[in-house]
């Protein structure tokens, strides 16, 4: 499932499957809506979230580590 996916053309930063879950992680809103209204096709869609993941560089601290913003839209399979 994730190898179709990621082969739709979408822009994304990360796609998890999770039996019969899926969350895609993006950089923006706007391809967050983009992958809503895809999933939403064939599957039951769930909602977005915005989110913060950490960045592979840390320019910070350990106590202060360099994040990014994301969304995340979330389906399941019906």
């Amino acid at each position: 499932m994730r190898a179709k996916l990621e082969r739709i053309g979408l822009p994304f930063k990360g796609i998890e499957c999770y039996g019969s879950q899926i969350v895609v992680t993006c950089w923006s809103r706007d391809a967050a809506d983009r992958w809503a209204s895809f999933l939403a096709r064939f599957a039951k869609f769930l909602g977005i979230t915005q989110s913060v993941d950490h960045a592979k560089e840390n320019r910070g601290t350990c106590l202060l580590p360099t994040t990014v913003d994301v969304w995340r839209a979330f389906a399941r399979i019906r």
